[in-house]
Formats: structure tokens, sequence, C-alpha cells
């Protein structure tokens, strides 16, 4: 499941910054087969994650990083819905896509970090 869950947050990450550069350099949006593609890959990410997860609630795990995680991709993926909307302006879209950046650096840092004391 870790690498199902590992390869789907690469995925992600590349298709944000596919999009981006659509976004900022043509203003064009991405194609109806990469939006559908994200909301599959975001749903089989969270799916793998809530599971592992519960792996590690059973083996009483320190689990504080799993949800500062789930917070920040929430975070992202507002910021995307955001910057990736056709009817925003181009300071919106750029505000949009430094906040999911900002975002998946952090999910990013806390994966590979895992920090025991979050909070």
């Amino acid at each position: 499941m870790k690498h199902l869950h590992m390869l789907m947050a690469v995925l992600i990450i590349v298709l944000f910054l596919y999009q981006s550069y659509l976004v900022l350099s043509t203003n064009r949006q991405a194609p109806r087969a990469v939006k559908i593609a994200t909301h599959i890959i975001y749903a089989l990410i969270i799916v793998s994650g809530a599971v592992m997860l519960m792996q590690l609630m059973s083996a009483s795990a320190p689990v504080q990083w799993v949800f500062a995680k789930i917070i920040l991709l929430v975070a992202a993926i507002s910021a995307s819905i955001k910057a990736f909307n056709n009817q925003a302006t181009l300071g919106q879209r750029k505000t949009g896509i430094l906040i999911a950046g900002v975002a998946y650096v952090g999910i990013v840092i806390l994966a590979v970090t895992k920090p025991a004391n979050l909070f």
C-alpha cells in the first residue's frame, strides 16, 4: 500500500506542475483527461492513506504528522481548485498555485521527516 501511495503522490505533484505550467505560460486549462486523472489519483491517495493510517493507529504509532499532512492536503486541493478555475483572475491563479505548491512541499517534508512530537 505504501508504494501505491507514494506513486500517487508523485503523480499528483507531476499533474499539479503540468497544470500550473499550462495556466501560467499559455493561460490554458488542462485537457479533460488530465482533470479526470487528477480526481482519480486524489481518491486513490486518500484511500491508500486511510488504510495506512489505520495500520499505524493499530500499532500505537505517533500519528500527529499524518493529521498535519491531511490538513495540508485539504489546503492544496482547495487552492488548486481556485487556481485552475476558468473564472479565476491571473492573480488568483498565481496565489492558488503558490499556496498549493507550499502545501505540497510541506506534505513532502512531513512524509520524509515523520516528526514524532509535531503538536
